[in-house]
């Protein structure tokens, strides 16, 4: 895995960002989100090679009221031809009026 996350990385340095914050972090769990109380989007690609399905469903699962988009075909990364989903995505989540 670690291989294949080495040779798709264009810029070392943001992978290393995210080590960081992740050992700087405590032990967070699943069951900590229930607390969540802001309304909460998670997008999610359909092939995440970094973190399986199961991972985005288990946090919308978690958070009260939380909407869980897949997004088809997407990997880890945000590839800018979904630009426009996304940030439809993000403004319908954001708007005063959510009927």
């Amino acid at each position: 895995m670690e291989t294949r996350v080495y040779e798709r990385t264009r810029d070392a340095r943001s992978g290393l960002n995210h080590t960081l914050a992740g050992a700087a972090t405590e032990e967070f769990t699943t069951a900590d989100l229930a607390a969540v109380t802001a309304p909460m989007l998670v997008l999610h690609g359909t092939e995440d090679p970094m973190f399986p399905l199961a991972h985005a469903q288990a946090t919308a699962t978690a958070v009260p009221g939380a909407r869980l988009v897949m997004i088809e075909g997407m990997g880890h990364t945000l590839p800018t031809a979904l630009d426009t989903r996304l940030a439809d995505e993000i403004l319908r989540h954001t708007a005063l009026d959510r009927a």
